[in-house]
């Protein structure tokens, strides 16, 4: 579960400081330990077995050559409003207004883009749609502990590695977050992490020894597919023997005894 985070962080320290952390052989060896996770038994819900409403993002690619598409969603949305951007290779995004998508009359997953003529793409390199589909699913916080460990035969250059070492994953919290969410698919199962926060808790020091100790709080996004008969919309509520009317979906009839 933290395998990610943890190659991350000894990543990003080998490119940033290559003197202390890179090579085959660095001066100062680095390697994590004690990582633990602990569950918070509050986000377990019960309901969790249950078709509800889920918030869905999907990100499609854009040709600036053929900007209308045609574009389809990965899966059928509920009723309610879709929002649509334009994403750029520096992560803006940019929204659409309702009468620039085109939405296919018989196939809700398909739509196309007709874009104003003044409409700037420069830079523009995806598609995001946000909308709401039905889902079997649960959120579960964790919260994940981890060393990290700088070791090195000069205590010049472990004092020297810890100190840049701090100030790397302070300054690279954000790309940090985003390089250690993952997502896994097996049958109908499915999970996606997503780091909230990574915090410096506290360090210990030796003279040729440094334990930076971490604290993350994760996300984990548990669902399971929809079989056929799950999450399909009451369409008709009547008494049984009345006869069917289709300008009234909700017919009963009561009897009160007197």
């Amino acid at each position: 579960m933290y395998d990610r985070l943890n190659e991350a962080v000894k990543a990003l320290l080998a490119e940033a400081l290559p003197s202390l952390f890179g090579g085959d052989d660095p001066p100062v060896k680095i390697g994590t330990t004690d990582n633990r996770f602990k569950l918070d038994a509050r986000s377990a819900e019960a309901d969790a077995s249950a078709p509800r409403p889920d918030d869905r993002a999907d990100d499609l690619a854009f040709d600036p050559a053929k900007p209308e598409g045609p574009y389809q969603l990965a899966t059928i949305p509920d009723p309610g409003p879709r929002r649509v951007y334009l994403t750029t290779e520096l992560k803006d995004r940019i929204a659409l207004r309702d009468d620039e998508v085109v939405w296919d009359d018989t196939d809700t997953r398909a739509f196309a883009l007709q874009l104003r003529p003044a409409r700037d793409l420069t830079g523009v390199d995806g598609v995001r749609v946000l909308y709401t589909v039905a889902g079997v699913y649960v959120r579960l916080k964790v919260s994940h502990t981890f060393s990290l460990l700088l070791e090195s035969t000069s205590a010049q250059k472990v004092q020297q590695a810890e100190s840049l070492a701090v100030a790397v994953i302070s300054l690279n919290r954000r790309r940090l977050i985003e390089q250690a969410a993952y997502e896994f698919q097996e049958g109908d199962y499915g999970v996606a992490a997503t780091v909230k926060s990574l915090k410096l808790v506290e360090g210990t020091a030796s003279p040729k020894k440094r334990v930076l100790d971490f604290n993350a709080e994760i996300e984990l996004k548990a669902t399971r597919a929809m079989s056929e008969d799950e999450g399909r919309p009451i369409l008709r509520i009547r008494t049984e023997g009345l006869p069917s009317d289709p300008n009234r979906p909700v017919d009963i009839r009561i009897d009160v005894e007197a």
